[in-house]
């Protein structure tokens, strides 16, 4: 499909320069890197102590070349990342009516943005596509399904939108307080409850443990019953498995693969979550939970006090 416009990419970035630099060179070596243009938010140090480390992300920022225009802006109070991506995102989207976003921790391939804009041109006027993203649950790919698919399942490693989808998006999540009060809905909103959906959502609307655009995000799409297509090869993969992310811990992805490296053609010619997509994604998240256990415990019996404190805090919840 020829593009006939590149969508904007909008990069948030804090505190990680290595990471940025990263996900930058990468995002230059796209094909229509040149016919894109970037806009970049940097926070500001939420501590004293990281202000070495912001400056020298705004300095790596500030001589970003290698796209059609780099628009940067500065902030000068700590916005934090979920305030920073809603007022991002609105204020990108509103001038350009679609968007491509990115966290400073994705790495993507050479034909992450074509995909990205195929797919948003291609599903501009289909209302109950709510997102795309270049994310896959597959490492390597999941031969038994296409190279792109529908699920009514959200991700944030890369995503996209347009301005009539996003200007739905609530802020205030309405109505969560059904996944508390309604099982039916509870097991659909944590999909068939493979995912922990309502438990996020309690943490950031009733416990604010969490401060989660993306768990809001994806209430919205939900109660629109809206999907977001996928590729069946991963176009990105996080780095940022490794304690210096505010959602990322340090265990790693343990389901890492490759990226696709390879162009995406075929796209789904009808809207619709398929129920082999949906099986095969089921069927994944129970297998990523599996080996998620044994990581625990293999680092719990080799960490011992860590062992002691986790048991510790879980108490004090009680």
């Amino acid at each position: 499909m020829q593009i006939n416009n590149y969508a904007p990419v909008v990069l948030f970035v804090y505190n990680r320069p290595e990471h940025t630099r990263k996900t930058v060179e990468a995002l230059k070596q796209n094909i229509g890197a040149e016919e894109t243009e970037l806009y970049v938010f940097c926070d500001y140090p939420k501590k004293e102590q990281m202000r070495e480390k912001v400056e020298e992300t705004r300095a790596y920022v500030r001589n970003i070349t290698g796209f059609k225009q780099v628009h940067i802006t500065m902030r000068e109070e700590n916005w934090g990342l979920a305030r920073s991506i809603i007022h991002g995102v609105t204020e990108v989207v509103g001038k350009h009516g679609r968007v491509i976003v990115m966290e400073d921790d994705l790495v993507t391939d050479r034909y992450f943005l074509n995909y990205m804009s195929t797919g948003l041109e291609r599903y501009e006027k289909e209302k109950k596509v709510f997102s795309i993203t270049g994310y896959s649950h597959y490492p390597n790919g999941n031969p038994k399904l296409p190279e792109s698919y529908f699920l009514k399942v959200f991700s944030s490693w890369t995503w996209a939108t347009w301005a009539d989808r996003w200007a739905t998006f609530d802020e205030n999540a309405t109505g969560w307080e059904e996944t508390k009060t309604n099982p039916k809905v509870k097991r659909a909103f944590d999909y068939e409850n493979c995912l922990d959906n309502s438990l996020m959502m309690k943490q950031q609307m009733e416990e604010h443990s969490i401060d989660s655009w993306a768990i809001r995000a994806y209430w919205t799409m939900f109660r629109q019953d809206g999907m977001t297509l996928f590729p069946n090869k991963r176009l990105c993969e996080n780095i940022g498995f490794d304690g210096t992310g505010v959602h990322c811990n340090t265990e790693g992805d343990y389901n890492n693969g490759s990226l696709a490296e390879h162009e995406l053609t075929e796209f789904p010619a009808t809207v619709e979550e398929t129920k082999l997509a949906k099986r095969e994604f089921i069927r994944q998240i129970h297998r990523k939970k599996r080996a998620y256990r044994k990581l625990r415990i293999r680092h719990y019996l080799c960490h011992p006090v860590a062992a002691f404190e986790k048991v510790v805090e879980k108490m004090r919840r009680r």
